[in-house]
């Protein structure tokens, strides 16, 4: 796979709010984290709790989240399977302008995509940049053959991809490939702003309606209970977990999640069924 010179450009299809509506809510997601760095332990990863609360609060399912090296082969076998399997993929870290940043490369490689430089990027890249080369300047030094060229390798997108730029304020974009793989960035303040700002590229679906019950009973105790409790609300998919945690002041509690998904009668049986728990097991709803 070859990359084309910096004076090629490549017509990369236009992609409107409207037309990325177009297309089947998601169902469900799988998050694809891509970085040696996650690996060994240099850096711990936010952005997979942000994903998580993104897709809970659009009513989607995030059924799988992976973090893989920066091994072209890993990543070209992840993105197939994931893109398979999954709605919405979304990954994030490996689009930088050094040598280990392989992700666009990757991609493009697991679906015989060439690279080609996308002009808006590009422009928009030179825009913010402007600031960094007067940085320079006053260290008396400027940017270098090299270093321009490293920096254009960030916008080197595989063939025909839809990309979109969800936040004014950032040049980088998130792209588009296979039309359910989303390619973001992995600093976490660029990859919050720009998944808030693709919001409204999704049609509105249906919400998760969540409740809390904490109780000091054992787990022992109160499995019984839920079960009998989860035996009732089968038929309406609410989904009744326990999870035990320790407080600040060393004291061992349970809280119960009841999880659902759908309109105002699913709402109310989860209500329902919220309060006959918390109301056996001496518990509290909690927010």
């Amino acid at each position: 796979m070859f990359e084309k010179k910096k004076e090629e450009t490549h017509i990369f299809p236009t992609t409107s709010i409207s037309e990325l509506q177009d297309r089947p809510f998601p169902k469900t997601s799988a998050y694809l984290v891509i970085g040696d760095e996650i690996l060994d332990g240099k850096t711990v990863d936010s952005n997979s709790g942000f994903f998580a609360k993104f897709c809970f609060n659009h009513g989607i399912y995030l059924k799988r989240i992976e973090v893989i090296p920066d091994k072209e082969e890993e990543i070209i076998e992840a993105v197939r399977r994931l893109s398979s399997n999954y709605d919405l993929v979304v990954t994030s870290g490996g689009i930088g302008p050094t040598h280990d940043d392989i992700t666009y490369l990757s991609i493009a490689r697991a679906y015989n995509l060439p690279l080609v430089y996308h002009q808006s990027t590009l422009d928009r890249m030179a825009v913010t940049g402007q600031s960094v080369s007067s940085h320079l300047k006053s260290l008396e030094s400027k940017p270098t053959k090299a270093m321009i060229e490293a920096k254009h390798r960030m916008a080197l997108f595989p063939q025909s991809s839809r990309v979109i730029f969800p936040h004014e304020n950032f040049w980088v974009p998130i792209v588009i490939v296979n039309e359910n793989i989303h390619i973001l960035p992995g600093v976490p303040k660029i990859f919050e702003a720009l998944l808030t700002g693709y919001s409204r590229y999704l049609l509105k679906g249906d919400k998760f309606v969540r409740k809390f019950v904490k109780t000091y009973y054992p787990e022992s105790f109160i499995a019984p209970i839920l079960t009998e409790a989860q035996e009732k609300v089968k038929d309406f998919g609410v989904k009744i977990g326990s999870y035990p945690e320790m407080t600040e002041d060393d004291k061992y509690v349970v809280v119960i999640s009841f999880l659902a998904k759908g309109n105002a009668e699913v709402a109310e049986v989860v209500e329902k069924i919220s309060k006959e728990v918390s109301k056996k097991i001496e518990g509290v709803i909690v927010d």
